[in-house]
């Protein structure tokens, strides 16, 4: 009679066989329905990475996909990119500044995807329309893939850094784009894309003051809007006009400081994107029309997600 300790070893092998099939069948499975094959996690740990995954038809219409590896997906995070809607990658979702929130999220189970979408400076699109739009899309693509991805349904978050803050908003309070959506996470993020609201977040700011000094910032502004807005046009990017107490709660978290003109008297465009001063007006909105949020005062970004997905 076979000795029971080898026995019990010879089970433990043939499990562990199994479960290693089974991860193999699922992992083959993610190819083939994804189109790419798995690579190396870039955050260096044993999770499942699909790189380069194409969720529409234009030439950024792609996205990266890292899963926890052989867990059950308690939600999924979808990322984008800041840059200002003219530079950065969907690889900047596993950058140093971002290593360890995302760490945090996978050890949580939860899955990341980092999206790629249009920027405003090239000619074949509608200004930051299109980068907005481009997020619905990416947005439409996870929500189609629910279950290859095994993602439980409205469990899914949407996080971004400045632009990608934007992204994630304008989708996030839009009841056309919004289901399934159960929380906002903006860094850095700006309060609206009707850029004439700004004046009211800084009052010493005169716009069109301003573009007329600086040419920088105005060919900024006619390749976000594609030329002069219309009224349409800008209560269409409003997004802060969306918001009400139905929308997904919101966290928002700025640092940069409150004088948008520096002591020569010059624009500091890290403060005009990214002031403090931003996140107070998202604030006043959200209270206004009793929508929930949150910031770094009350928790962490990675604390934030876990607590509305209910984990």
């Amino acid at each position: 009679m076979m000795p029971k300790k080898i026995v019990l070893l010879l089970a433990l092998f043939y499990l562990a066989c199994e479960k290693g099939e089974d991860i193999t069948l699922a992992t083959s499975l993610l190819e083939s329905r994804l189109g790419v094959n798995a690579s190396a996690d870039p955050l260096e740990g044993n999770a499942l990475f699909f790189q380069d995954v194409r969720y529409g038809n234009g030439e950024r219409n792609t996205l990266d996909i890292l899963l926890p590896d052989a867990a059950v997906l308690q939600g999924v995070v979808l990322f984008f990119h800041g840059g200002g809607f003219v530079s950065g990658d969907k690889a900047d979702a596993f950058s140093d500044l971002l290593k360890s929130t995302m760490q945090q999220l996978l050890d949580n189970n939860i899955g990341i995807v980092s999206a790629n979408y249009s920027f405003i400076n090239t000619s074949d699109n509608s200004g930051v329309l299109s980068s907005l739009e481009d997020g619905t899309a990416a947005l439409d693509f996870i929500r189609s893939h629910l279950e290859v991805l095994q993602i439980p349904r409205d469990k899914i978050i949407l996080a971004g850094v400045s632009a990608g803050a934007g992204i994630a908003q304008w989708n996030g309070f839009r009841e056309a784009s919004n289901q399934q959506v159960q929380g906002i996470l903006a860094l850095a993020a700006q309060s609206t894309y009707n850029l004439y609201e700004w004046e009211q977040v800084f009052p010493e700011l005169n716009l069109d003051d301003v573009r007329n000094s600086n040419a920088e910032l105005d060919e900024l502004f006619i390749q976000f809007y594609k030329g002069e807005p219309s009224q349409s046009d800008l209560e269409a990017l409003d997004y802060r006009t969306f918001m009400d107490a139905n929308d997904p709660p919101v966290y928002v978290f700025n640092q940069a400081d409150d004088a948008v003109f520096n002591a020569q008297g010059e624009l500091d465009f890290d403060v005009l994107y990214h002031s403090f001063r931003h996140g107070d007006y998202i604030r006043s909105k959200a209270i206004e029309v009793g929508l929930p949020f949150s910031g770094i005062y009350a928790e962490s970004p990675d604390g934030f997600v876990l607590r509305v997905l209910n984990l």
